[in-house]
């Protein structure tokens, strides 16, 4: 499954609203979008540059197709999100 722009879009709106309910919006993301799986680290964890930069996150884009998960840039074999907070 890939994941359009669209999508994208919409759970960067859903962070910034989730932003003043939660410290953690990984259970309400999760709520949301059903389809799509979420992991939740701080950004100092992560070396690579973020597919998108937000105000309290930067949102990577797992590629869980091979045997080994790794971090993507291309939407359309992504599969997952890690949500890093800053």
């Amino acid at each position: 499954m890939c994941i359009t722009l669209e999508k994208l879009n919409e759970i960067e709106e859903a962070l910034a609203e989730f932003r003043t309910m939660t410290n953690n919006p990984i259970p309400l993301l999760k709520d949301c979008f059903p389809d799509l799986s979420f992991i939740r680290l701080s950004a100092s964890d992560i070396d690579e540059p973020p597919f998108r930069e937000l105000d309290s996150y930067n949102l990577y884009l797992l590629d869980t197709r091979e045997h080994c998960v790794q971090i993507t840039r291309d939407p359309s074999v992504a599969t997952g999100i890690v949500v890093a907070q800053l």
